[in-house]
Formats: C-alpha cells, sequence, structure tokens
C-alpha cells in the first residue's frame, strides 16, 4: 500500500472522511459544511401517535407479558393510559373527554307522534327522500333535532348540513304539516354533501346516507382543534348513534397473547341475503 493510501486510511480512522472524499473530488466541499441539526418536535405527529396507540411491540423490552390470559403490563404510553384510566382489559383506550354528553340522548319518543308528510320528488331525488325519512324516524336523533339544541350553539353558520337536517325535522314532525313537503333546503345543498352528485340525477341512497352522516360529523367539529384526538372527536352526536369500533384480535397458539385493534366505524355492511340481520353479524364476526 501506497504511504498517500495508508494516510488516507488513517485519516478514514480518525474521522477525517470529509477531508478524504473532498480531496477525491466526490463530494462538495460546501456539501460537506453542512451539518443535520436535530431539534426537539414541538407538534406531536398524529399519524405515528395513532401507529402506536394500534400496534403492540411483541418482542417489545420494556413490556412484561403473561401469557394463559394473565394480566399484562405494558410500558410506555399505553401503560399512562391505563393508570389513568383509559385503558380497559382488551387494550380500547377511551377518550379523556367527551365533546357530547351522550346521556343527553334517548333511545326511543318521549311521546306518540303521528306519521308525518311525504316527501315531493324534485327531480330524481327519490334516494334522497328515502334517507331524510330514514332518519327523521331515528328516535334519538329526531328527539335531538326536536329539541333544537344544535341550532342554538352551531359554529358552522349557513353551511351546517345539521342545521338544516335540523329544520326539515321540525317541519316534518310538526303537527301543522299535513300534505306532502319539499326537502328544498337539502337539495340545494347537495354539493355540500357530495361534490360528485348532481341535481336531478339518481343516485345511490346507501352511499348518500354515508355521505350525509359524514357531513353531519363535519359540522359538529367545525371550531374544533383539528389536532385534536381522535378518540375524543369519535365522541360527538353523530358517534353516539351512530358509531361504533370494529375489534380484530389475533392471537398468538404458542404464548396465548391477544393483539388487538379498534377502528372507528359509522356503518357495517353485511351480507343479508336469504337470511337475517343477527345471522349476517354472527357471519361477519366469525373466527377465521
Amino acid at each position: 500500500m501506497s504511504p498517500g493510501a495508508i494516510a488516507e486510511t488513517m485519516g478514514a480512522k480518525n474521522g477525517n472522511i470529509d477531508v478524504i472524499l473532498a480531496k477525491q473530488g466526490k463530494v462538495d466541499k460546501l456539501q460537506l459544511r453542512r451539518r443535520v441539526e436535530f431539534r426537539q418536535a414541538t407538534q406531536t405527529d398524529a399519524k405515528m401517535d395513532l401507529l402506536r396507540k394500534k400496534y403492540k411491540p411483541v418482542n417489545d423490552t420494556g413490556a412484561k407479558t403473561k401469557a394463559n390470559g394473565m394480566h399484562k403490563v405494558i410500558a410506555g404510553e399505553e401503560q399512562s393510559s391505563e393508570s389513568n384510566g383509559l385503558l380497559d382489559r382488551s387494550g380500547f383506550r377511551r377518550p379523556a373527554h367527551s365533546l357530547f354528553p351522550a346521556e343527553r340522548l334517548t333511545t326511543g319518543w318521549k311521546t306518540v307522534r303521528p306519521i308525518g308528510p311525504g316527501l315531493n320528488n324534485l327531480g330524481n331525488t327519490c334516494f334522497l327522500n328515502s334517507v331524510l325519512q330514514c332518519l327523521t324516524y331515528t328516535p334519538p336523533l329526531a328527539e335531538y333535532m326536536l329539541a333544537r339544541v344544535h341550532s342554538d350553539s352551531c359554529r358552522a353558520g349557513d353551511n351546517c348540513m345539521l342545521c338544516k337536517f335540523e329544520a326539515h325535522v321540525g317541519r316534518a314532525l310538526s303537527k301543522r304539516e299535513s300534505a306532502s313537503i319539499s326537502p328544498k333546503s337539502i337539495v340545494g345543498r347537495l354539493k355540500m354533501v357530495a361534490k360528485h352528485m348532481r341535481i336531478g340525477r339518481q343516485e345511490d341512497a346507501h352511499e348518500f346516507l354515508r355521505l350525509l352522516v359524514d357531513a353531519f360529523q363535519r359540522s359538529l367539529l367545525t371550531g374544533i382543534d383539528s389536532k385534536i384526538d381522535r378518540r375524543i372527536q369519535e365522541t360527538t352526536l353523530t358517534h353516539h348513534i351512530f358509531g361504533g369500533y370494529l375489534q380484530s384480535q389475533v392471537s398468538c397458539s404458542r404464548c396465548g397473547y391477544d393483539s388487538n385493534t379498534f377502528d372507528p366505524l359509522l356503518d357495517v355492511s353485511l351480507d343479508i341475503s336469504g337470511s337475517t340481520i343477527a345471522k349476517g353479524l354472527r357471519s361477519f364476526t366469525r373466527p377465521e
């Protein structure tokens, strides 16, 4: 080996690799002067936090796990949640607080009400009318709409679909209405529910229902920090009535450890052809 090569090798071992690369012309000298500086993050990474809460490391040295269904002590953030009473035995993390108290909802009708009026077809709006009729006669939602509590504290203004629906329910279930009515305020704002839907064109009722419920959720979250914990976002009026969680569990056949994940949902698609809803649910939740 030549003396120059030996010197370069010794320089590399002494940490002068930048000088060697610069001499060889492989890296710009100005580029070598730039150093990557790491700073403490001022904001949390929502996606990373979600992954930490969703998955548990199998070989985490900070976690002590006992098999055969015995108590599991999980280190880190989940242990903190458990100490605060937010983590239950299955690993589900409850919200720190709720945006809407579920106690304000009723599961049935407060009073017996007569059947309201029908809805006029405003040009292939039968898909929209059928959804409005179903939601109008959903007791927890209808009773809360009749109380007109939402419109008194709404932060979304004239673009709030929940306010428009509240007015529709009040009119549909009013004793003054006996003939058919036209839901013009909702039909005229179809673009606010789904940009791809067109007035006068037949659309899918189930798709419109899901998008309308999503529009309700957006209205309820207006004015609330978008970075708020997802569990807290799932405590609105919409989630209390329509929402739930899909629990997926993977069990280890060797150690008996159960890994659970919880995904929020606002509807469940079931195959009930030639069957009942109960059988469809049993088939949907059957272990694989």
